[in-house]
């Protein structure tokens, strides 16, 4: 896997747990709308911007993948 791309991103799904405002909460579900992304809590009406969440980052692999004819 020497030509793989390693990104390193947070993974907003339903279920996970985040730290927003100094206490842990769970994600209900996500919305893109106009090219932004929200993320609803459980409990909370108002969805959450993602840069006001910590999350650890999950670890993607992107590899080329040869075409098989």
């Amino acid at each position: 896997m020497d030509d793989a791309a390693f990104y390193y991103m947070p993974l907003f799904k339903a279920g996970v747990s985040v730290q927003f405002r100094q206490k842990r909460e769970t994600v209900s579900h996500v919305a893109i709308r106009r090219n932004a992304l929200s993320v609803y809590l459980v409990g909370h009406e108002i969805p959450v911007h993602p840069d006001l969440l910590t999350l650890a980052p999950t670890a993607f692999v992107l590899t080329r993948v040869p075409d098989h004819f």
